[in-house]
């Protein structure tokens, strides 16, 4: 039912194959006694699939009761094939695939819309979205991921309703989000967030990018690019992306634009932090959208890096990724990419190597020579660090030396 059909009829590869059935809860839980019961109220029963990590999700047909908070009903009550089409968002979801028959069972005219390829939200517009806002960035979803057009009834309700998005929790949101990133059109995902009125509310930052000049047109250009040269790419190097310029609208606040330009990478790896926390993305992901925010201008320092500056800028987690941000970036404003394959090629050849061990010593071996730890151990390993990328001490004994006639007393 639903997606998975939908998918199929497109020739697309679906991942999630769910079942509606006229047999109520109980009866389903008596077929399968392994059951979890979960969101039985609402007719939902998950059956593990023996032998494999997959839940197969089993739905009794049903219709929604009147819906609170914008996004979950009081509850249900079971119906039949033609109500339970009713109450799902759109046309091209709300189709059945009936085994016995092998025939599609469609009561809502989706099939007309696919073969259109248009989205249309079932019943009322203005209704179904106050009925569940998550419907709105679905809506974007569908429509972008699918190639489709959204028709102009439901584009107007999804841009009337907007504001109810904020009734939605920020993990539903990052979620949709992040699956918009990942598949085949997240530019005109992103423009159409902002083209419907949904940006403002749920990343207000980047909606700010519109103030300054064409930054947010270079942005959707350089997202383009991205997904042309890594089809495969993960969600964060999109955030990466996609804020890479967000410090921009606050520094130039601050005052003059030239010196505050210069730093608009710090401010944006703030900007990067405080969205990721209100997304609730894990650590891992905070730090490396913000890295990637952070060290996307240092690639023009390149040529000017000292040679251990520059060994340790191509060893930063995720630097491939950094690497494609850049490019993406460069392609998208003066399409200079000097600074790109001459990091690349540094990368390259760290890859291939076998890399120099920049950790010849460590703090307990500077314990040893007598020294106190404190804050002069991080300065002495890290010039111990500097000297072994650039070939000038090459094993640890060579290290010890240096460390006993610069710093023991």
């Amino acid at each position: 039912m639903g997606g998975s059909v939908r998918d199929y009829l497109l020739q697309r590869e679906s991942k999630d194959h769910d079942i509606a059935t006229s047999a109520n809860p109980d009866v389903i839980c008596k077929i399968f006694p392994h059951s979890i019961t979960v969101g039985k109220q609402f007719g939902v029963i998950k059956v593990p699939v023996e032998g494999t990590s997959h839940i197969l999700e089993i739905a009794t047909f049903r219709r929604d009761e009147e819906y609170r908070d914008h996004r979950h009903p009081k509850g249900v009550k079971f119906g039949d094939p033609e109500e339970d089409a009713l109450r799902r968002d759109f046309t091209v979801n709300a189709l059945f695939y009936d085994p016995k028959t092998s025939r599609i069972l469609d009561t809502v005219d989706g099939v007309t819309d696919l073969r259109a390829k248009v989205l249309r939200i079932i019943g009322d517009p203005m209704a179904r979205f106050k009925e569940d806002a998550l419907r709105l960035l679905r809506a974007v979803r569908f429509t972008t991921t699918l190639g489709f057009e959204m028709t102009p009834e439901t584009a107007e309700a999804v841009k009337a309703k907007a504001k109810l998005i904020t009734a939605v929790s920020a993990e539903r949101i990052r979620d949709e989000l992040n699956l918009m990133w990942i598949g085949p059109r997240p530019a005109a995902a992103l423009e159409l967030l902002s083209k419907l009125s949904l940006l403002k509310y749920i990343m207000p930052e980047v909606e700010a990018l519109k103030t300054e000049g064409d930054t947010f047109k270079k942005t959707l250009k350089a997202l383009e690019v991205l997904t042309k040269q890594c089809p495969g790419r993960p969600a964060t190097l999109v955030w990466g992306l996609i804020l890479h310029d967000v410090g921009k609208p606050s520094v130039v606040k601050t005052g003059d634009v030239a010196i505050n330009y210069a730093a608009h990478e710090l401010e944006g790896a703030k900007v990067a932090r405080s969205l990721a926390a209100r997304f609730k993305m894990t650590r891992s992901e905070s730090d490396r959208i913000s890295d990637l925010v952070e060290n996307h201008l240092k690639f023009k320092e390149a040529f000017k890096m000292r040679e251990a500056t520059l060994e340790r800028f191509v060893r930063e987690p995720y630097f491939s990724e950094l690497l494609s941000l850049h490019k993406a970036d460069a392609v998208a404003s003066d399409g200079n990419l000097a600074f790109y394959e001459f990091c690349a090629s540094r990368f390259q050849e760290y890859q291939n190597s076998s890399a120099v061990d920049s950790k010849l010593i460590t703090g307990s071996d500077l314990i040893q020579l007598g020294l106190h730890p404190g804050k002069e151990f991080s300065e002495i390993l890290r010039v111990v660090e500097d000297l072994a990328f650039e070939k000038k001490l090459t094993s640890k004994d060579q290290a010890l030396e240096f460390v006993v006639k610069n710093y023991v007393k």
